[in-house]
């Protein structure tokens, strides 16, 4: 009986660990999200281009194209999350701009 407990307790411990997270943390992705839909207009309108900026900006902070997307999904399941996501990008977005027109 007492081996029953601990192996219960154990799955119990291995399903909470394994609880499914986003292969990106929600810091980095509010950064890589802001770069890309702040891509520039010179680039933005070129889908080659635009697929080079993306690969440039998913490098800079150390991930794939595949991470986003797993990421993407992983909101995807819990839409809720997007609107905090939403606003952290502009919170975000606003902090650079703000900086970027002191650095002027």
């Amino acid at each position: 009986m007492k081996h029953t407990y601990h192996i219960g307790l154990f799955f119990l411990v291995l399903l909470i660990a394994c609880k499914e997270r986003p292969p990106i943390t929600e810091d980095k992705f509010v950064q890589i999200y802001a770069n890309l839909v702040s891509a520039p207009d010179s680039i933005s309108v070129d889908s080659l281009m635009f697929a080079d900026y993306k690969q440039k900006v998913f490098s800079n902070y150390g991930f794939s194209e595949k991470n986003y997307e797993q990421t993407v999904k992983f909101y995807n399941q819990t839409p809720e999350k997007w609107e905090e996501f939403f606003r952290k990008v502009i919170k975000y977005i606003e902090s650079t701009n703000d900086s970027s027109k002191s650095e002027i």
